[in-house]
């Protein structure tokens, strides 16, 4: 059952018609009910165009009108059941600095085209490929992502992280407004950020995001501090009443904005922390898709209420705790782990299989679409046995002397890299054998 409604806009005086055509044979078809969508341009990157398969063989098609003369580019995207019709589920892209490649001098790797007084036929490309042979040899990347069941207006929200460093990638512990409602658009954007950006190791972002007709704007500040916040666990917290939001690091207040910037931000939001690559090297430096896989830390997070005069806690006492989770496990009472999808900017789609519990840490990672990540809530039991024991330990002296810091899996090394430091050395076993005695 189609979900998308596609209006075909005429213009007769300057409007003309682009044909699509997409092959997707040479790619497993999600299961279930799909869509093939052409998300593009010419509406901010919107869910776009749905095609028409032509055959059982896997071919698409559609004929679109309403285009004006000017350049647009487009990327083709597959969702359905399997990513509950997200729009942006598995993304296919041009090969990068291919000839389908709309501007080869940038990063985003899109097809193109070009209206110039005339309806536009695109040649039939395969699924990451220009035409039927030149494909891109990635298949994509996965990412992790959590967020609340509830949503919160005002309080003060902490976390004790440690962000992933390299070019390109993001770490996150923000809030942000879910509900939307139909027809108001960017009007329901409410959102408030603590971002760390790897090719950055001695700063951290702090950002708001505004409603606005037609477009939200934000307004925030990059933070120096005196420490790698990719090496090393650090709190982070802001407290957000309908007068101000103040940002903390190690309960110092570093950065605040007032009244006259925040008071647009009234809706409830839900605590949301993620890892992804963004397209936008100015901020985050150029990502390099073979550099896989990179994680991000979680400790513990704690929401505290805004209760003017009667709390115990935070700027003037205004701030009550509601709860507070140590992050070991998954806590169905908290979170909800749907990530699927992926948004405008970010060249990974989200999955469950990357969020996980690992030694008393969330762990949010980036993978290569290959690299399995399906290891949930473990611990240094390398054996798989069930117990966390001495034949443990021997394994993992095993493992370092005859791998030196590179086990054999990605699930095994975060089983057994206690501290976090993404190398498995004498300190991992120090404390895997205080948790044995203990």
């Amino acid at each position: 059952m189609k979900i998308f409604i596609l209006l075909c806009i005429t213009n007769i005086l300057s409007a003309y018609c682009v044909t699509f055509n997409v092959d997707i044979t040479n790619i497993d078809a999600p299961e279930g009910n799909y869509a093939l969508l052409m998300n593009g341009s010419w509406n901010g990157w919107g869910l776009g165009y749905e095609l028409e398969q032509t055959s059982e063989g896997g071919f698409f098609s559609g004929t679109f009108c309403g285009f004006n003369n000017g350049d647009y580019q487009y990327v083709h995207s597959l969702t359905g059941e399997f990513d509950s019709w997200s729009g942006w589920g598995e993304v296919g892209n041009p090969p990068l600095g291919s000839s389908c490649d709309f501007n080869p001098n940038d990063s985003y790797q899109n097809y193109g085209f070009t209206i110039n007084n005339g309806d536009v036929i695109i040649p039939l490309n395969s699924w990451n490929c220009c035409g039927t042979n030149n494909c891109s040899n990635w298949d994509g990347c996965n990412a992790g992502s959590i967020r609340t069941d509830d949503s919160y207006l005002y309080g003060r929200f902490e976390v004790r992280m440690k962000s992933a460093d390299g070019d390109g990638i993001v770490s996150s512990f923000f809030t942000y407004n879910t509900d939307w409602e139909n027809n108001l658009g960017n009007l329901n954007w409410n959102e408030i950020d603590i971002e760390m950006t790897g090719n950055r190791d001695s700063s951290v972002q702090f950002t708001t995001h505004h409603p606005g007709d037609p477009n939200s704007w934000s307004y925030g500040e990059i933070i120096d501090i005196e420490y790698n916040p990719h090496f090393e666990f650090h709190e982070y917290a802001f407290e957000w009443t309908p007068n101000s939001i103040k940002w903390f690091i190690d309960s110092q207040l570093v950065y605040q904005q007032t009244e006259t910037i925040v008071d647009d931000l009234n809706l409830s939001q839900k605590i949301i922390m993620n890892i992804w690559p963004a397209i936008w090297e100015s901020w985050v430096g150029e990502w390099d898709e073979e550099d896989t896989p990179k994680h991000s830390y979680y400790d513990y997070v704690r929401y505290y209420e805004y209760v003017p005069g009667y709390g115990n806690y935070g700027t003037e006492n205004n701030f009550q705790l509601v709860w507070e989770d140590n992050l070991d496990f998954f806590n169905n009472n908290i979170w909800e782990d749907n990530s699927s999808g992926s948004f405008e900017g970010n060249l990974c789609s989200f999955t469950p299989l990357n969020t996980n519990f690992y030694n008393g840490y969330l762990v949010l990672s980036l993978t290569d679409i290959d690299e399995n990540i399906e290891c949930n809530q473990v611990n240094g039991d390398i054996n798989t046995d069930g117990n966390l024991d001495v034949i443990d330990i021997v394994s993992i002296i095993e493992l370092i002397l005859s791998e030196g810091q590179n086990p054999e899996g990605i699930c095994q090394l975060l089983a057994i890299d206690t501290d976090c430091n993404q190398s498995v050395d004498i300190l991992d076993i120090v404390q895997l054998v205080a948790i044995i005695i203990n």
